[in-house]
C-alpha cells in the first residue's frame, strides 16, 4: 500500500511527523509521528527542506483560521461542522480536540485505499478511541465533495489539495462544494510549486518562475495560479488572503545550511458569493 500513497501526501507526513537537530521537542503532529515510526516505508524518497518548511508553515496558518472560525461560530451560539478533504495521515482530527464542543462533527473524506490503510493501522494504537469518532467517508477524488451539510457553519478545509490533484481539479472540487452546501466557508491552499500533472504516488511538482523572482514576491509563482475573478465565476469570495514569499537557504561561509529555504505560499479563506 505504501508505494501507491501520492508523494505530496508522503511530505506533508514527513514535515508534521519528523523531529530534526538535536533539540529535543515534539513533532507537530504526535499521529504522524506515529505512522513514521510504525510505517517507515511512508517516508518520501526525497523531500526538499524549503517544501517541508513551506507545509509547516501552512499548516500554522490554516489552524489559525480554523480556531477564528470556531470562535465565530461559537459567538454565535453554534460549531462547526468540519470537512477535511485530501489529508492523507495528517491529523488534524486529534489535534482539533482541543477546541471541545467548538466542533460540532469532524468529517474525512479520502481516497478509499488510503483511508483503509489508515483505518487499519490507527485500529490498534492508542489513537484509535479519537479516530472512532470521525465521520469517515472513503470517496475516489473525482467525486469529492461535501454531503448532507445543513449547517450555517460548515467548515471545508482543502489543505494541499492543490498540490495534489492539481490545479484544475482543484477548481472543479471547489465548484462542486459550492453547488452542494448552500452555506460553507472553505480554507484552500496555493503553494508556489503545483504538481505537473495529476499527482499520483509518482507525480511531480515544479516551481514556476525564474529561481531568482521566487525570492522577490510570490506573484510570479503558482501561488497566484487562481485569480479572484475566477473564484468569483465559482460562486466565493475571499474573506482573508494570506501570501508568504519564498526565501533562499541561507548558509553558513562553510557550507553548512543555516536556515531551510521555503517555498511561496497562499492560503485564502472563502465564504460563499450571493
Amino acid at each position: 500500500m505504501e508505494h501507491r500513497v501520492p508523494i505530496v501526501t508522503r511530505w506533508t507526513l514527513y514535515a508534521l511527523g519528523a523531529v530534526e537537530g538535536h533539540r529535543v521537542r515534539r513533532p507537530r503532529d504526535p499521529v504522524a509521528a506515529w505512522f513514521l515510526r510504525r510505517h517507515p516505508k511512508l517516508q518520501p524518497a526525497f523531500a526538499a527542506p524549503s517544501i517541508l518548511s513551506m507545509i509547516r508553515a501552512r499548516a500554522t496558518i490554516v489552524d489559525r483560521m480554523i480556531e477564528d472560525e470556531v470562535a465565530r461560530a461559537r459567538s454565535r451560539g453554534g460549531a462547526v461542522s468540519f470537512w477535511g478533504f485530501g489529508g492523507g495521515f495528517d491529523a488534524r482530527w486529534f489535534r482539533l480536540q482541543a477546541l471541545g464542543d467548538g466542533v460540532r462533527a469532524h468529517c474525512e473524506v479520502e481516497e478509499p485505499d488510503v483511508l483503509d490503510f489508515k483505518n487499519l493501522a490507527l485500529s490498534t494504537s492508542t489513537f484509535a478511541p479519537s479516530w472512532q469518532r470521525i465521520h469517515r467517508i472513503p470517496v475516489k477524488e473525482d467525486r469529492w465533495t461535501v454531503h448532507d451539510a445543513n449547517s450555517d457553519d460548515t467548515l471545508v478545509v482543502l489543505e494541499g489539495v492543490a498540490s495534489r490533484l492539481g490545479l484544475e481539479s482543484c477548481k472543479r472540487l471547489l465548484g462542486r462544494i459550492r453547488r452542494d452546501v448552500r452555506e460553507a466557508r472553505v480554507i484552500v491552499d496555493l503553494p508556489g510549486i503545483l504538481p505537473a500533472q495529476s499527482s499520483g504516488a509518482g507525480g511531480t511538482a515544479q516551481a514556476i518562475g525564474s529561481a531568482r523572482s521566487r525570492w522577490a514576491s510570490p506573484g510570479p509563482t503558482s501561488a497566484a495560479a487562481i485569480r479572484r475573478d475566477e473564484l468569483e465565476r465559482l460562486g466565493w469570495t475571499v474573506l482573508d488572503d494570506v501570501w508568504l514569499a519564498a526565501r533562499p537557504e541561507v548558509r553558513a561561509p562553510s557550507g553548512i545550511s543555516i536556515c531551510s529555504g521555503m517555498e511561496a505560499l497562499r492560503v485564502m479563506k472563502l465564504a460563499p458569493l450571493d
